[in-house]
């Protein structure tokens, strides 16, 4: 339950306020002042402060833990609204008193009546209102960190791992805590059919707020950790020479650092003039290492079986392109674990550009590759493939 807010006691609170302490009387003196807490029936707590100099000084204090709790916090604000930095009692007892942008704040959200960390005394709607936003922008904030982290910087660190995992957690909790202060406050200013539909409405919302941590940070998280530890999953590149020495095959997926081993292929093996692939892709910028690999040595491509997904990036970077009767190219648009198109759009939209503007693909051939799903694969036919300019010829 939320504690009412404290108010100045006046002359005609006297009584109620000598029945819980004697000593206490209020006045209208100017450095003077005492503050209740009304219960059912009257004041329930009282303190009365004296303002000196350099501190104010706490004069009598009665009330339960809860209420001298409240009391003090608003003995607190009145002394940083003063320019003072301390609370004293008699007897030499004495309490620091901060007075930074933080504390000014939370002084500021006490009186509007919701309290960050705790009910306050505000209206349903206003709680709603105020927690509704604090938790809608906790949540971009943290959730929003994996994105950047994905996309922010070329290597992957245990900061880009950590930094997002620390973010989504204390959002996540965050929310979780302003979700139940709201239905506290339902419980404090409604009746039972509206703490019953708010505390329904906060059950879904945790859910949701659990599914977030499921679908979106937890497998960019450990995408990105496979990534930080050698990315072995996807590590499986093969490469061979043909007996002459004019073919290289490059089979498999692409991991990370898995364009250094047909580099090394290359070096070793200068007569290289015609490059086929074949594999399910894996990681796109290594597609890419292999793209300017190819385009730099001017060699030629293709294709006899399968090449998906980044594999055609590869594909792209040879001067003639070629595929054999069954050889099948598959495009799709990029994507990563636990990101959106939304999140994704940046990155797209640089690939499409690539393929418009570097390979010179045709603009309804790139909308076609744009236009397939992450987890679906578009195998185009010779003719749409010759037609998109995407090879020179089909092999006889």
């Amino acid at each position: 339950m939320g504690t009412p807010r404290p108010r100045r006691a006046t002359a005609a609170d006297t009584a109620a306020v000598a029945a819980l302490s004697p000593a206490i009387v209020p006045t209208d003196s100017e450095d003077r002042a005492v503050f209740v807490i009304d219960g059912k029936d009257g004041p329930a707590a009282a303190i009365d402060l004296r303002q000196m100099p350099d501190h104010i000084s706490v004069e009598h204090l009665v009330g339960d833990r809860h209420h001298s709790r409240a009391l003090l916090a608003h003995a607190a604000a009145a002394a940083r609204a003063m320019g003072l930095s301390e609370l004293r009692w008699p007897g030499g007892g004495r309490k620091p008193i901060k007075n930074g942008p933080v504390q000014r704040a939370g002084d500021y959200l006490d009186n509007l009546g919701v309290p960050l960390w705790r009910d306050g005394t505000a209206s349903l709607p206003q709680t709603l209102y105020f927690r509704g936003t604090w938790t809608a922008v906790a949540l971009l904030i943290g959730f929003g960190s994996i994105p950047a982290a994905v996309f922010i910087g070329e290597d992957v660190t245990l900061a880009s791992i950590v930094i997002p995992a620390v973010l989504c957690a204390v959002a996540s909790g965050f929310a979780i805590c302003q979700i139940g202060l709201l239905t506290v406050a339902a419980r404090r200013v409604g009746g039972r059919w509206a703490f019953s539909a708010t505390s329904a409405a906060a059950a879904a919302a945790i859910v949701a707020v659990g599914a977030l941590m499921l679908d979106r940070a937890a497998p960019a998280l450990v995408e990105m950790w496979s990534i930080y530890t050698g990315d072995a999953a996807l590590n499986k590149l093969a490469v061979r020479v043909s007996p002459d020495g004019s073919t290289l095959h490059v089979e498999g997926s692409y991991g990370l650092g898995g364009e250094e081993l047909v580099r090394r292929a290359l070096e070793a093996n200068p007569g290289v003039r015609t490059v086929v692939l074949a594999g399910p892709g894996g990681r796109v910028s290594v597609g890419f290492e292999l793209y300017e690999m190819f385009d730099e040595r001017k060699l030629a491509t293709r294709v006899d079986d399968e090449c998906a997904s980044a594999c055609t990036f590869a594909f792209l970077g040879g001067v003639e392109r070629s595929i054999s009767p069954g050889g099948q190219l598959g495009f799709h648009r990029g994507s990563f674990p636990g990101l959106s198109d939304n999140d994704m759009y940046e990155s797209n939209r640089d690939l499409r550009r690539f393929l418009l503007y570097s390979v010179k693909l045709t603009p309804p051939f790139v909308d076609r590759v744009f236009a397939t799903p992450p987890d679906e694969i578009w195998v185009p036919t010779p003719q749409e493939l010759l037609a998109g300019r995407v090879i020179n010829r089909v092999n006889r």
